[in-house]
């Protein structure tokens, strides 16, 4: 690499790390907070989540009308469930209010804000900084692009001059000192959590640019599909209740692990249902199902594995941004990646802190001319 390149790249590393590392370790850590959530929520909240499972499921119009006499005044966007017997339904409100129901009996247990509480207080945090979607949203995004940015000239300004030092360049140095350790240790957990920390933006950056979310599909030469339009329904014009939709849906989707419907706006007609299949290959693997919500017509089904390679490809980065993209393992890297942004943070400011500025010409005329002969 020329020297006036990675003397580039090294500012440019620096002046970036300075300009956003302390929002990078705030969505970095709040983040970390929400990798475990579907293991902790559960406990955590703990009434929302108890159920009697018993030998048939209430049906879904008794969930939503127990919903809206337990919590009145709330409009609803769509209810989830899950095929498991101990998971309980979940209707969201267009106030992002979420009622927490027993699939079994109907009964509801509870209700929870999605960014209030433990968890949700972090998702706000990691998505908008708790500034609200419209400037957060964009404060994150750009934080994202710029942590993406320090990454990449990080990974290379890192690569050895010669492959024999990759091994001595992926070791902790313990014999170095002072500002040589910390600029080791930076470097060393830099290459080890670059890769990881690398498609964390470049997954999450999907969710929050339309722009991005449209190039991953034209990067795979697909096109993103649109929902099917029918004519407005009139106030005359009865729909058929949840529960028969949900019943012609499980004819074409007739096992799955989770599903969520979208409830029809008034005057619409076209219903939405996505369905995790069973042994789909990671929990946001959608297959898609429109139906027409007045006669119970298939008006478009397609399942996951027969969507187009922009589909499955922005769902997987969905998936793996959230920590759900390979089990266990993932969470278990993610963690380690998202709490070594702080100690990135630490050790790089710190080892710039502690450099000793260059020596100026009338120093080095100085040191010079008092030398011994």
């Amino acid at each position: 690499m020329a020297p006036s390149l990675r003397r580039f790249l090294v500012q440019f590393h620096l002046c970036a790390g300075l300009a956003v590392g302390g929002l990078a370790v705030v969505i970095a850590l709040a983040g970390a907070v929400l990798i475990f959530r579907p293991q902790l929520e559960r406990h955590v909240y703990a009434a929302n989540f108890a159920v009697s499972p018993g030998a048939t499921r209430a049906p879904l119009d008794l969930l939503i009308e127990n919903a809206a006499k337990a919590y009145p005044g709330r409009s609803f966007n769509f209810i989830r469930f899950w095929s498991a017997p101990d998971q309980p339904a979940l209707i969201r409100a267009s106030n992002n209010d979420q009622i927490y129901l027993d699939p079994w009996n109907g009964r509801v247990s509870g209700m929870q804000n999605r960014y209030h509480g433990i968890f949700g207080r972090a998702e706000d945090i990691h998505r908008f900084l708790g500034l609200g979607a419209t400037w957060g949203k964009q404060i994150v995004g750009a934080t994202a692009v710029v942590f993406a940015l320090i990454i990449m000239t990080g990974l290379v300004i890192w690569i050895p001059p010669a492959w024999r030092l990759v091994r001595t360049a992926l070791t902790f140095n313990r014999r170095t000192r002072g500002r040589a350790r910390l600029l080791g240790w930076h470097r060393t957990l830099g290459a080890w959590a670059g890769l990881l920390l690398i498609l964390s933006p470049l997954t999450g950056l999907a969710l929050i640019y339309d722009w991005y979310k449209n190039g991953v599909y034209v990067l795979t030469g697909s096109t993103q599909a649109t929902p099917p339009e029918l004519p407005s329904a009139d106030s005359s014009m009865p729909r058929l209740p949840i529960s028969e939709l949900w019943s012609r849906s499980r004819q074409l989707m007739p096992e799955y692990e989770s599903a969520q419907i979208y409830l029809p706006a008034p005057g619409k007609r076209v219903m939405e249902i996505w369905v995790v299949e069973t042994g789909a290959p990671h929990p946001h693997a959608r297959s898609y199902l429109y139906l027409d919500a007045a006669t119970g017509g298939v008006l478009r089904h397609t399942p996951y594995l027969e969507s187009s390679a922009g589909h499955r490809l922005f769902h997987w980065m969905l998936a793996w941004h959230l920590g759900q993209a390979g089990g266990l393992a993932t969470q278990i890297l993610l963690l380690i990646a998202m709490l070594s942004v702080p100690a990135l943070a630490v050790t790089g400011i710190w080892s710039r802190l502690r450099r000793k500025p260059a020596a100026t010409p009338v120093a080095q005329k100085r040191e010079a001319v008092s030398a011994p002969p």
